[in-house]
């Protein structure tokens, strides 16, 4: 499976769900297709297996049947994060869903979602997210140790860090 596309047991839910409950309201695949804003050739071979769902057709299925995605595709939710200190880093609680997204374990997570900086200013996005990759905030200990620990990882604020595979530009 390649970034971005349904595994294969989500096609088949996908497709259970799309039997099941749509072509039931809706039996005539034609009428399904539009619906769905889809050729009424490739909703068959969807259902025939010859084909995989993208993206906007699951959000319309579900749309469709006012069920989540998640739902329909048979994913467990997502984890609840909450940053009681968004206001003063905005970037955190978009870092925490991505790393959550990467399989960062949630305990790393809610660490940096409660940690409180003694500097001023939102240190970036990229920044929280490799604290929470590398654990560095989830580490049990005092405030001197926190301290200690964020001076070791050597990471100025306004310097961008660099994420792997990403090509850094030449100037």
């Amino acid at each position: 499976m390649s970034k971005g596309q349904l595994s294969a047991e989500q096609n088949a839910r996908l497709r259970g769900v799309v039997r099941d409950e749509l072509l039931t309201r809706v039996p005539k695949q034609l009428h399904l297709a539009r619906l769905l804003g889809m050729p009424q050739g490739n909703l068959s071979r969807f259902l025939d297996g010859q084909l995989g769902a993208t993206a906007p057709i699951v959000l319309r299925i579900a749309l469709l049947l006012n069920r989540s995605v998640e739902d329909v595709l048979g994913i467990p939710r997502a984890a609840e994060l909450i940053d009681p200190q968004e206001w003063r880093y905005p970037s955190r609680i978009l870092s925490a869903r991505a790393a959550y997204h990467e399989g960062v374990p949630l305990p790393q997570i809610r660490a940096a979602l409660s940690a409180s900086l003694r500097y001023d200013g939102d240190p970036g996005a990229l920044w929280w997210l490799k604290m929470m990759r590398e654990g560095h905030i989830a580490k049990p200990g005092t405030k001197r140790d926190t301290d200690w620990a964020l001076k070791q990882v050597k990471v100025t604020w306004d310097k961008p860090l660099k994420t792997p595979g990403a090509k850094s530009k030449r100037r």
